[in-house]
């Protein structure tokens, strides 16, 4: 059965669909490290998953930074970058202050009556009656909200929320740099998450036919197979989410090039983890083992 990530579904095409499976990427490009790293330490912060293993916030957040960015230089980057996720992660831990999740990082996954798709997502905040979802930007979209409607519709299936229930997408760009976080809340019924299953049980049932057709929205000016797609946005000059992505490659291009200058392309050592690059893309990086 194939499993296919929210993320992935919120496109709405069948094109992007049948793409992933033909040419799958997988390489991770210095922007994903980042928002994994921020993540990862608003994880960390929130689950208590830290507790006696670092003096300070601080520390833990040079740890995630060095688990990221393996092989990372101190410099004023380095610190400026450490503090930006810092930043972002104390922003996240004093919305959670208010909403109170109980869960971080919960797994799951549904299928929407498919027979041969499931569903699979990872709600990063979560309680009986919440869905909170962190996003390293500052670009708000629709589509973001639909992302945590599906969630909370899947969860809600699960018997892992009850609703009525609150949901929030949670933008934290302005914290990295000393604001604070944007949250996006709102109300989720039960109505509406019957629409929202009727909706993705129906396109996947359509995809499965072959007879979905492809959709335009802002997310394809996201999309890795745009090159080999004849359908392009318009107005490219004034769209938001085009230029969000361009403000993002050009913040990742500087912190692959001055975090950890040594790192050219091929296989790289270091004292807890080995590292494989090629071009502008790290393609794995893993824990050593006992035996490496």
């Amino acid at each position: 059965m194939r499993r296919i990530s929210v993320t992935s579904l919120l496109y709405w095409c069948p094109l992007y669909l049948d793409y992933s499976v033909q040419m799958p990427i997988q390489t991770t490009g210095t922007a994903d490290q980042f928002g994994s790293a921020v993540h990862e330490l608003i994880y960390r912060m929130l689950s208590g998953d830290h507790k006696g293993l670092f003096d300070t916030e601080e520390d833990l957040a040079w740890s995630v930074l060095l688990e990221a960015f393996p092989g990372s230089v101190e410099s004023p980057l380095t610190v400026e970058v450490v503090n930006e996720i810092l930043n972002m992660a104390k922003a996240a831990q004093r919305v959670a202050d208010v909403y109170k999740p109980e869960e971080f990082e919960v797994k799951f996954d549904y299928s929407f009556g498919s027979e041969d798709t499931v569903v699979v997502g990872i709600a990063d905040a979560l309680s009986e009656n919440l869905v909170l979802d962190w996003k390293t930007g500052s670009y708000q979209a629709e589509s973001h909200r639909q992302q945590v409607k599906i969630y909370a519709t899947m969860l809600w299936r699960l018997g892992l929320l009850s609703l009525p229930a609150t949901l929030g997408v949670v933008y934290l760009g302005n914290a990295g740099k000393g604001g604070d976080a944007e949250p996006v809340i709102f109300n989720f019924q039960e109505s509406e998450a019957e629409v929202v299953e009727t909706f993705v049980g129906q396109f996947l049932s359509q995809y499965a036919l072959g007879n979905a057709k492809p959709h335009i929205s802002d997310h394809c000016a996201f999309c890795p197979y745009g090159r080999w797609c004849n359908r392009t946005l318009k107005n490219v000059e004034t769209n938001d989410a085009l230029h969000e992505l361009w403000k993002l490659q050009e913040r990742a291009g500087l912190i692959q090039k001055q975090l950890a200058p040594g790192f050219g392309e091929g296989i790289h050592l270091t004292e807890d983890f080995i590292v494989e690059k090629k071009g502008s893309f790290y393609l794995k990086v893993r824990r050593k083992s006992n035996g490496s």
